[in-house]
């Protein structure tokens, strides 16, 4: 199932130059439409220099694929059964754009949208 996600990503034109890579690491939220948390991280993971995986502390994960034209990353992400509650069989199509020190995340899904902003731990 990974493996079609990756390849249906890569088809979207993902195999161009990427202009500022978003540093893999511990990212620690600083704000969100959703509600601020002082203890949410996410952790960025390069599965190869174009996709990354990205795992969040209160249970969700996905992954996202460069786009040199939108120079931001795209994909989708998926909470867990139990701390997704009423989200867990939501999937949300998930963008990061990273500029200077802030990776800022938009999710879009039917149910909830949110915003939210990380700097790296």
């Amino acid at each position: 199932m990974t493996g079609m996600f990756i390849a249906a990503m890569l088809a979207t034109g993902a195999g161009q130059a990427i202009a500022a890579q978003l540093p893999a690491g511990k990212w620690v939220q600083t704000s969100s439409t959703a509600g601020d948390c002082a203890d949410c991280e996410i952790t960025v993971s390069k599965t190869t220099p174009q996709i990354l995986h990205i795992a969040s502390n209160n249970g969700w994960a996905g992954y996202a694929v460069y786009s040199a034209k939108n120079d931001t990353y795209t994909g989708a992400f998926q909470w867990d059964a139990a701390p997704g509650g009423q989200y867990e069989n939501v999937v949300f199509k998930i963008e990061l754009t990273y500029e200077g020190k802030t990776l800022s995340v938009k999710t879009e899904s039917e149910p909830l949208n949110f915003s939210s902003t990380y700097r790296k731990k």
